[in-house]
């Protein structure tokens, strides 16, 4: 903490910038090596079998300081050429009796050890410090996206003509659900989440009435977001209308993959059993935006069949759209189901 203290953003900048530049940094590198070289005769004399790498030690700090490990190494390197030819005894040769041996042994091990630590930390701290950067970025867009996407539900959830009261409970499920993404996306630094558990979050109120097969992906930020709407909403409407409003309902939700190579395709189908019949509904208001309009903006098939049996709401979408990057969903054995009871 109190190295990284000693720079500023400013210094920062001026070192990723010469690290970067290949001529620059090597440049740097040898026009150190021979500064020290330069001061090194002056004192010639009075340091001849104290030091005769004094001024190089300096020299390879500050390579290893503002260049990097392998321009710092260049000039390690050169510095024990040079100080072995110039200054150890006898001078203008490489032969060496014992002591300037051992001289030359040691001021190799201390160079090596400064240009490891001394590169390292500094290297360490350039991408903390870039690391940083990009987190308030993603925290600014993301800021934002949230957001816009909780003033989009809030001033929708306010017309619908309820009263203050039902308004209430739906902005707040909907606010929950949202929440409960971010919750999930939080613990990789908005980058994926589990859309297992989504759904578990969602649906966990009602451990013996759902059940989910098929295969978990992890998805991106947006569908993370989209995915918790949507099932909120198909809760939601099967908690007032459908297979959850009475004990013996029953919804399975299915999760597969459909394709390869790419051109994957993710089904998703909330499937309802066993409760009252259900009818399309009357009035369209948000929670049927969110469930199509909403689902399409990102699923080009999005369905509903309102069957004497239950609801069944289906939406496939490209797995390229949805999938976090860099991640390999988990397989199954051919003809088997993951299974997960919530």
């Amino acid at each position: 903490m109190l190295f990284a203290r000693a720079f500023d953003n400013h210094l920062l900048e001026r070192l990723r910038y010469v690290r970067n530049s290949p001529v620059l940094a090597y440049g740097i590198a040898l026009l150190a090596v021979i500064i020290a070289t330069l001061l090194r005769f002056p004192i010639v004399g009075p340091l001849a079998g104290a030091g005769p790498f004094t001024t190089y030690s300096l020299a390879i700090i500050i390579a290893a300081l503002v260049c990097g490990f392998w321009p710092a190494l260049l000039a390690a390197l050169l510095s024990i050429v040079t100080g072995w030819y110039l200054f150890l005894s006898p001078v203008f040769t490489f032969a060496l009796g014992e002591r300037e041996a051992w001289d030359l042994a040691m001021f190799t091990l201390v160079a090596s050890i400064n240009v490891v630590l001394v590169s390292g930390l500094v290297g360490g701290l350039l991408v903390h410090e870039q690391r940083q950067r990009f987190l308030i970025r993603e925290l600014k867009h993301r800021s934002q996206n949230l957001f816009a996407v909780i003033q989009a539900i809030a001033s929708r959830s306010l017309v619908e003509g309820q009263t203050i009261g039902d308004a209430k409970d739906v902005l707040n499920g909907r606010l929950g659900a949202l929440a409960h993404a971010y919750m999930a996306l939080a613990e990789s630094l908005f980058s994926r989440a589990s859309l297992n558990q989504i759904l578990a979050q969602e649906l966990s109120a009602f451990p013996k009435q759902i059940r989910v097969t098929g295969k978990d992906i992890l998805v991106n930020t947006p569908a993370a977001q989209n995915f918790a709407l949507i099932i909120h909403e198909l809760a939601t409407n099967a908690i007032k209308y459908g297979a959850l409003s009475c004990p013996e309902g029953q919804v399975h939700v299915e999760c597969s993959i459909v394709g390869a190579d790419g051109r994957g395709q993710f089904r998703f189908v909330w499937r309802e059993s066993k409760g009252p019949p259900v009818s399309p509904p009357t009035r369209q208001g948000f929670g049927s935006a969110i469930l199509f309009e909403m689902a399409k903006s990102f699923a080009p098939n999005v369905q509903a069949n309102y069957a004497p049996d239950g609801l069944v709401y289906e939406l496939q979408v490209p797995l390229s759209a949805i999938e976090a990057p860099q991640v390999e969903a988990p397989t199954l054995p051919k003809g088997a189901l993951e299974t997960t009871t919530l």
